[in-house]
C-alpha cells in the first residue's frame, strides 16, 4: 500500500469514527489510528491530502495589474488561493526564457473549476485588449499603446467581476491552503505587479470600454445549476 492509498484509507476510517454506532466509531478510529502509525502519517497529513492545485499558463510574462487582478477576482470566487511560478529554460541559441505558470489552490475540485474559468476569461480579456489596441490611432507610440490596453484590461475585469461573484461559491479552508502552500513553496514571496498606464496617455474612455466589455463576457453554468461552470467563448 502507498502512502496515498494509506491517507485515503484513514480518512474513510475516521469518517467512520464519526458514526453514531458507538462500535462503529471505535473500529474507524482504531483502524485509522494503526494505518498512521504503520505509514507515518498524522492528522495533518490527512486533512492536506484534501487540498488540490491546478496550473494554467498565463497571458503574459510581465504579470500586469489586469492580469493580476483577475487571477484574485477568480481564486476569491471559488475559495481558492494562488501562486505565481516562474522556470527558466535555455533556446538552442542559448537565450535564456522564463515560462510562467498560474497555480490555483483549494479543497477539492475548486483549483479545477477556477482554472478553467481563468482559460476562458483570460482569453475573452486578453482577446479584448488586443482589439482596443488596435482600434488606437496610428501615431500612438508602443508604450503609449501597452498603457491603453492594460486600462480597458482593467476595465474588463472590473466589468465581468459580478458575473463571476454571482456563479461560483466561496467556500474555503483558508488554515489547510495557507499550510499546503508553506509545505509546496516554502520561498514563495510577494510581488507588486507591473502597471504600465501610471504616468501614460489613457483616459476614462480605455477604462469604460473595457468595462462595458466585460459586463457582457460569456459566462454561464448551463443546464442543472449544481453542475460545473459552463464558460463560453
Amino acid at each position: 500500500m502507498t502512502r496515498d492509498q494509506a491517507i485515503a484509507k484513514i480518512k474513510k476510517c475516521l469518517a467512520l469514527a464519526k458514526s453514531n454506532n458507538p462500535h462503529e466509531a471505535a473500529a474507524g478510529l482504531r483502524q485509522a489510528q494503526k494505518l498512521m502509525a504503520e505509514h507515518a502519517v498524522s492528522d495533518g497529513d490527512a486533512l492536506l491530502s484534501d487540498v488540490t492545485e491546478k496550473a494554467c499558463t498565463t497571458r503574459t510574462k510581465s504579470h500586469p495589474v489586469w492580469e493580476s487582478r483577475l487571477a484574485h477576482l477568480i481564486a476569491t470566487a471559488f475559495g481558492c488561493s494562488h501562486i505565481w511560478t516562474g522556470e527558466q529554460r535555455y533556446l538552442p541559441s542559448f537565450r535564456v526564457v522564463t515560462d510562467t505558470s498560474l497555480i490555483f489552490v483549494g479543497l477539492g475540485s475548486a483549483p479545477e473549476v477556477a482554472g478553467y474559468a481563468w482559460d476562458i476569461l483570460s482569453r475573452q480579456c486578453a482577446k479584448g485588449r488586443l482589439e482596443h489596441i488596435r482600434a488606437q490611432p496610428a501615431r500612438c507610440k508602443p508604450i503609449t499603446l501597452t498603457a491603453r490596453g492594460d486600462a480597458y484590461a482593467s476595465g474588463w475585469v472590473m466589468g465581468v467581476r459580478g458575473k463571476v461573484e454571482q456563479l461560483a461559491g466561496t467556500e474555503r479552508n483558508d488554515l489547510l491552503i495557507e499550510q499546503y502552500k508553506a509545505a509546496r513553496w516554502p520561498n514563495a514571496q510577494k510581488f507588486d505587479p507591473k502597471d504600465c498606464t501610471v504616468g501614460r496617455n489613457v483616459s476614462h474612455n480605455d477604462v469604460h470600454q473595457g468595462i462595458q466589455a466585460g459586463l457582457n463576457a460569456r459566462l454561464d453554468r448551463g443546464v442543472g445549476s449544481a453542475g460545473p461552470l459552463e464558460l463560453l467563448t
